[in-house]
């Protein structure tokens, strides 16, 4: 069975044919632009138009062209989500490559800091939970203290676990020397 916008039984060719030319206007679509464009009289397409439902075709088409859209569009976004999924995969992959040469003892405090935060807030994200859980201030020198039991809870990556053990146990060394001075 045809659609509604498509030719309908007992519609001569050229009816169709304007039919089209006026489907095909979109919003800016009438029968004197129609007239004009082929020559033919608006008497002529307006009969034509009644007695082929031409106003309720076209709004048929229009909703099956938007639905057509959104479903492109569904479609668009959904490709993009997986290309951008794939490319930070890859960017994650080069970042941890990187982090795995590093030495946690040549990293600043300031450093290590935005490090645990950066990963506290990506698991969250990841979980689906706020990023919002603490406040973090420094200004060279640990301020907050981070309890181990938390860590283990937020940081499923045995070496930002370790990593983050090594600071704590750090920063309590060098409270301990501060209060014995």
């Amino acid at each position: 069975m045809a659609e509604v916008w498509e030719r309908q039984k007992g519609e001569s060719r050229k009816a169709y044919e304007a039919f089209r030319i006026y489907r095909d206007m979109g919003a800016e679509r009438s029968l004197s632009k129609v007239s004009k464009k082929l020559g033919k009289s608006t008497t002529l397409l307006s009969r034509w138009s009644a007695r082929h439902n031409w106003v309720e075709r076209c709004r048929q088409y229009d909703e099956y062209m938007e639905r057509e859209y959104l479903l492109q569009q569904a479609e668009e976004r959904k490709k993009m989500a997986e290309r951008h999924a794939k490319q930070a995969m890859m960017f994650q992959n080069k970042i941890l490559e990187r982090m795995r040469s590093l030495d946690p003892r040549e990293l600043s405090p300031n450093d290590l800091i935005r490090w645990f935060d950066i990963a506290v807030k990506v698991e969250r994200l990841s979980r689906g939970e706020s990023t919002e859980i603490q406040k973090v201030e420094h200004d060279g020198e640990v301020k907050q203290s981070h309890e181990i039991g938390i860590t283990n809870k937020l940081l499923a990556d045995e070496e930002a676990r370790d990593l983050v053990k090594r600071l704590i146990r750090k920063r309590n060394a060098v409270k301990r020397d501060s209060d014995q001075s």
